[in-house]
């Protein structure tokens, strides 16, 4: 008897490995399909805007070697061909990541510019590969929210299909590293949330969240602060749960049975940690990268080996540095109030007070820049009159923020034409898209109040959504800016509302279930 109980528990283990393996294998054969779906996708369209479409079918938009026109990347592009001359001339000595101080796209485009030639075309497949791990990414967290394959392949369609998504793969710019880098962060941290997520995995989760922390701290460095304080929410979050859980077992007011719910808190508390530890030094370092040449003719033929260092942001002037005054410096914070510039006062001993202020004054001085730099007569321009002077006008303008985070371009701009920069199909084609997602807000809603859908899988890419949507409508005052830099957190939004939709075209009224059962 003990004998067959032996095997039968034998058989019963290798049965539960069998359906794991069978479980986990497509999951990571769909997920590569999709990466490769995507990256042929977006290779063989970049290619066509830039090669066909743009030259021959819109010659009116195109600014010459496949972008668009009235663009950043059109900047871009012809510096990372001065650069990509120097290093030609000179050596790959002269490689810089950031030729301009700011911009590492140029760094990046001046290097491929240099092994295959000045033509922007050259980064696509690069694009497309950051576009498709970003789809993947989203792909993971759909899937976590309880979705069928073929649901989130369908809610995942408006990062394919989306003309905004031309502009993040199609041309040369930062904002699909960024893009990549904030939806694998997000992935990978609700993986690791998730009372799913194995022990074996933990490692190169971390790993991979590491990475992606780094890519998007090269090319948007200031949404590393963002990213630290939502690790340090859920951190904080954890530590409450972990020590209430403690509480609750000494007192023995609960069983063994939350000893696993104890464990998953206490080990998401320290995997929160460590990234909180490493986010904090990467928001206090940026990386820099060199080439440096193996033989002695440092030229492009020769052999170079990259060269990685971290070095502090103490080094690096600061744009509030000469804003933030003391309290003895009467006359220069009179003279600043006249001005309506933005200013602080920082106070010995006020640590959380001066944390806040810091804060403030980073998202004033941020769109002081927005509101004062070019542009600044575009129609597509929104409340550039306003300036944040104090703390309170930050707060009173919140509400606006997130209107025009969540819906501008505003309806009553769908069809005006007198933008600057802007042509007529490209107003039409930001028209259908927020029709869009103003029907996927709904399905958004279905989610939010649908209680037993809360999960991390849910509540962490809404947050930062959120978060990441709020700073965007308090800092940049051009809709056109706004509208590209928000792709990744829109698509959350999106992805998620016609996850939503779905959900709801399964629910059969009591009308239509009465009228069935009377014709059995």
């Amino acid at each position: 008897m003990s004998r067959y109980l032996k095997r039968t528990t034998l058989a019963a283990k290798h049965r539960l490995k069998l359906k794991a393996v069978t479980y986990h294998t497509p999951a990571k054969h769909v997920s590569l399909k999709v990466w490769v779906c995507v990256f042929i996708y977006a290779l063989v369209t970049g290619l066509l805007i830039q090669l066909v479409v743009l030259p021959y079918v819109f010659p009116q938009l195109h600014a010459g070697n496949g972008l668009l026109a009235g663009r950043d990347w059109v900047g871009f592009h012809e510096q990372a061909v001065v650069q990509a001359q120097k290093i030609a001339e000179l050596g790959w000595g002269e490689f810089l990541l950031r030729p301009d101080g700011d911009n590492s796209v140029i760094g990046l485009a001046s290097f491929f510019y240099v092994v295959f030639g000045p033509y922007p075309y050259t980064l696509l497949p690069l694009n497309a590969a950051m576009f498709a791990a970003g789809g993947v990414a989203l792909f993971s967290i759909l899937k976590q929210l309880q979705l069928k394959d073929d649901e989130a392949l369908i809610a995942l369609l408006p990062y394919l299909i989306f003309p905004s998504a031309l502009l993040q793969y199609g041309q040369m710019h930062k904002d699909v590293f960024c893009t990549a880098g904030l939806l694998v962060v997000l992935w990978s941290w609700v993986s690791l949330l998730n009372q799913r997520c194995q022990r074996w995995q933990i490692i190169p989760l971390i790993a991979i969240s590491c990475v992606a922390v780094v890519v998007v701290s090269v090319f948007r460095p200031y949404f590393m602060l963002v990213l630290l304080g939502l690790a340090v929410f859920l951190c904080a979050w954890y530590l409450v749960r972990t020590l209430w859980g403690f509480f609750m077992r000494l007192t023995r007011l609960t069983g063994t049975s939350s000893n696993g719910a104890l464990n998953r808190n206490l080990q998401s508390t320290i995997i929160l940690s460590l990234l909180s530890g490493f986010l904090y030094m990467m928001s206090n370092t940026y990386l820099d990268v060199r080439l440096k040449p193996l033989s002695r003719d440092a030229t492009h033929s020769g052999l170079t080996i990259p060269s990685f260092s971290l070095n502090s942001n103490a080094t690096v002037r600061s744009a509030d540095a000469s804003r933030i005054l003391k309290l003895h410096d009467e006359e220069a914070l009179a003279r600043a109030i006249r001005e309506c510039r933005p200013v602080v006062i920082l106070r010995d001993d006020a640590v959380i007070e001066n944390t806040v202020n810091r804060i403030f004054l980073k998202i004033a001085v941020a769109r002081a820049g927005f509101t004062s730099s070019g542009g600044t007569t575009a129609a597509s321009n929104i409340d550039r009159g306003i300036d944040f002077c104090k703390n309170e006008d930050l707060i009173r303008y919140i509400p606006r923020a997130l209107q025009i985070a969540f819906f501008a371009p505003f309806p009553s701009n769908w069809f005006a034409l007198e933008k600057r920069n802007s042509s007529a199909i490209e107003i039409y084609i930001s028209a259908v898209e927020m029709f869009y997602c103003y029907i996927a807000y709904f399905g958004l809603l279905y989610w939010l109040f649908s209680y037993r859908r809360w999960s991390v899988s849910l509540v962490v890419p809404i947050a930062f959504a959120v978060g990441m949507s709020l700073l965007l409508g308090l800092t940049v005052a051009n809709v056109g800016t706004l509208y590209r830099m928000r792709f990744p957190f829109a698509m959350i939004f999106v992805s998620i509302g016609m996850a939503g939709i779905l959900q709801l075209a399964k629910i059969r009224p009591p009308w239509v279930e009465s009228s069935d059962s009377s014709r059995d």
